[in-house]
């Protein structure tokens, strides 16, 4: 009610002294207009009020059909949108309540996400098709967590009656939009409407006319509601009692479209999102930052962020003019650091017999393949799965010798090399499940270990990285989930791809051209000539690795499916390649299984 007086108060005022402008006579704050203009306001308001109430007789699904929502079902969805219906599905039985409907606004590119509904029979989910896109399931997890916590705490009933109460206020400037919207072709019409400089024009009078209401709405939206955002950051905290809204806050932060709306209804439902539905730059929003948001819930975190940042700089071409900035103390937590001085980038593939080289094993075939006797003991204890991973090492950056000092048993050594090459990976595997439970300094020193054996001659590939990488995971010195944006990884997708390159079975001349090709769909063309030449600085991958792991899901994904095409389109792919495209998958945070069969049957379809 104070919005609404306020509102007409402040329009009548502004017709008052146009009115006083041509008869002086009349009193600014009351003329001869006044009554015929409170009248029409009044009706404007109540009409809209009442339409609002008749139009949402269904709940939630009636907000979802005014924003032109998809909604979703298991049997016509997508990976990314089964994932969200199987997340529902389970937090909704975990709160024990009713399965909320999940819908999905197709055009909208930002992360964000709404919750409306009366009864728990007509309350629904909304997420925008950027969360559905960008989140990894941690991500979505706490996305949706967040909605969860506003059923339970009716907060998403509140915010329904209040989108039907402001709803007064904000028509004006929603009709000034739609009708400024006839104005602009779509992607498909190639013929213009020869009428579309008078639809904006008119639609942005519209708009002007009710901005008053949308600004009153919105400075009272902002003295009620803005203190509850922080409120709610720590009941989802609370109630899934993990950090994934924070993962969730931080892939926010890196989106280059934020969690905006692009819709003539973002100003309506402000208060229902779960961030900022409108620009970073618009006053009085109900949401604070995603900055303060952050900060809040973890304050040093923002400030690990900006320094990884700065410390990803280091590996940009132009950066070596400012190269003595390298001796700053600019260091983060880091549950396990490269053995130094650090290995420069391998360049040519560890060469194998030719029979292992040919083609890859079947996963199930190679898990069940008859191993000796001595290698089958040594798995069954944890300090022979030790010695067993070390000497697969040992094997594979010395094929032909193993150093006469090696602290390993002469008999595993002898017993790997006797058999078939492809099947130490998988033996590697099977010894990382058998490691146990280790103190974490033991288990940073083995890490350690194993790092100087993969980097003995000052080189480093990518299967012994990824492998690496692999028994951090087991020991849980994995280093801590930073997303990061597309253009400030962009020399850590290049390095990774130098290295995906060097494992391929490809001649010197053909590695170039692969290269290029794939460049070409990651990078722009000015930045194609800053990494036209393969760089020769050291190379941790671990780092790079943890870097291009931070990516949105559908970069991460875009990477990926570039290297497919490019590297194994056309070719057959060997063992090794099998193996990094395995561990890639895994490492990047996706399934590989059904990848790696799809490969086995490429495969098999080319020898033939």
């Amino acid at each position: 009610m104070l919005a609404v007086l306020l509102t007409i108060f402040i329009l009548n005022t502004i017709l008052g002294l146009l009115v006083n402008y041509f008869d002086t006579d009349q009193s600014v704050l009351w003329h001869e207009l006044s009554p015929y203009f409170l009248c029409l306001q009044v009706s404007v308001i109540g009409w809209s009020v009442i339409y609002e109430f008749y139009v949402f007789r269904s709940g939630g699904h009636s907000l979802a059909k005014q924003l032109s929502a998809r909604r979703l079902n298991l049997i016509e969805s997508t990976p990314e949108e089964s994932a969200a219906l199987k997340l529902v599905e389970k937090l909704a039985q975990t709160f024990a309540i009713d399965v909320p409907a999940v819908y999905v606004l197709p055009d909208e590119i930002g992360v964000n996400a709404l919750t409306a509904g009366f009864y728990p029979k007509d309350t629904v989910i909304i997420l925008t098709w950027g969360a559905l896109q960008n989140l990894d399931e941690l991500e979505l997890y706490g996305l949706l967590s967040h909605e969860f916590n506003q059923i339970l705490t009716g907060e998403a009933t509140e915010n329904t009656r209040l989108k039907i109460l402001y709803s007064g206020l904000t028509t004006f400037s929603q009709w000034g939009s739609k009708f400024a919207k006839q104005g602009f072709s779509g992607y498909k019409e190639k013929s213009r409407n020869k009428f579309e400089t008078t639809f904006v024009a008119v639609g942005g009078v519209i708009w002007l006319i009710g901005s008053m209401g949308l600004l009153i709405t919105r400075l009272i939206k902002y003295l009620t509601l803005g203190g509850r955002t922080f409120y709610n950051d720590y009941q989802t905290k609370r109630l899934i009692s993990n950090h994934a809204n924070i993962q969730t806050l931080l892939r926010i932060y890196v989106h280059h479209a934020g969690s905006q709306i692009h819709s003539e209804y973002s100003e309506a439902i402000a208060h229902m999102c779960f961030a900022n539905s409108l620009g970073p730059q618009s006053w009085l929003n109900i949401h604070p930052s995603i900055e303060d948001r952050l900060y809040e819930l973890n304050p040093t975190l923002l400030q690990d962020l900006q320094l990884e940042n700065l410390k990803k700089l280091r590996n940009q071409p132009w950066f070596t003019l400012l190269r003595p900035l390298e001796d700053a103390n600019i260091d983060i937590y880091n549950p396990w650091l490269s053995p130094q001085p650090l290995p420069l980038l391998r360049l040519s593939p560890i060469s194998f017999a030719i029979s292992d080289a040919v083609k890859p094993l079947n996963p199930e075939i190679r898990r069940q393949m008859e191993r000796p006797e001595l290698i089958q003991r040594a798995l069954q204890t944890s300090t022979g799965s030790r010695e067993v991973m070390v000497a697969i090492l040992m094997i594979r950056q010395y094929r032909e010798f193993i150093p006469a000092g090696a602290e390993v048993s002469r008999a595993i050594v002898d017993s790997l090399l006797n058999l078939d090459g492809r099947v130490h990976i998988q033996i590697f595997h099977d010894a990382c499940a058998c490691l146990g439970n280790m103190p974490a300094t033991i288990a940073r020193q083995f890490i350690t270990k194993l790092a100087k054996i993969i980097q003995e001659d000052g080189e480093i590939g990518l299967l012994d990285a990824l492998l690496l990488e692999k028994v951090k995971a087991e020991f849980h010195l994995l280093p801590m989930h930073t997303p990061s944006s597309l253009e400030n990884a962009k020399p850590q997708i290049v390095r990774l791809i130098d290295a995906l390159l060097h494992v391929q079975q490809i001649n010197s001349v053909n590695q170039l051209d692969v290269r290029y090709r794939i460049l070409q769909r990651v990078l722009s063309d000015e930045e194609l000539e800053l990494y036209e030449e393969i760089s020769d600085e050291p190379i941790d991958l671990g780092e790079i690795l943890n870097d291009v792991a931070g990516l949105l899901l559908r970069d991460r994904l875009s990477i990926l499916g570039v290297a497919e095409i490019c590297l194994w389109n056309e070719r057959i792919i060997t063992q090794d390649e099998l193996d990094v495209l395995a561990l890639l998958y895994w490492r990047l945070g996706f399934e590989h299984d059904e990848i790696v069969d799809q490969m086995q049957k490429k495969n098999s379809m080319m020898i033939v």
